[in-house]
């Protein structure tokens, strides 16, 4: 036998010693997915009849529904929609105003917590001092 004969045996040798592994280890991937999908398809089909049976409760209850009563709630909506669209307009227009307010309070609580100013005329509002030191 020639060398390049010998060397064509053992690279054949080697490259069948390296796939034997990962044949091996090929066929316990693919058992494993077998079982992973036969209880996939388990649960998938309980899923779909569940599925199924609601949908047919959904249209059980959709046939018994009266034209009458769903445009009484779609009447009662619009109703709500219309309020809510007038609460917003409210709920604006006092934000505005207290939005103007709100500087005037804060200066005068401001103005108010200060103090006397030096004259003696903050320490009681609206009362005056007479000369006995009665308090009118």
């Amino acid at each position: 036998m020639e060398n390049w004969q010998i060397s064509g045996i053992v690279v054949f040798a080697v490259l069948v010693g390296a796939a034997i592994p990962v044949l091996v280890q090929l066929a316990i991937a693919l058992r494993s997915l077998r079982a992973s999908l036969a209880k996939t398809t388990v649960r998938l089909d309980r899923a779909l009849e569940a599925v199924t049976q609601v949908a047919g409760r959904f249209d059980r209850i959709a046939a018994g529904v009266d034209e009458a009563r769903v445009r009484s709630v779609m009447e009662a909506a619009d109703s709500l929609a219309r309020m809510l669209n007038q609460l917003r307009e409210s709920v604006r227009v006092a934000s505005a105003v207290g939005a103007a307010v709100a500087p005037a309070v804060g200066a005068a609580v401001r103005a108010w917590r200060s103090g006397p100013q030096g004259d003696g005329a903050g320490e009681n509002p609206g009362s005056e001092v007479v000369e006995k030191g009665e308090v009118r």
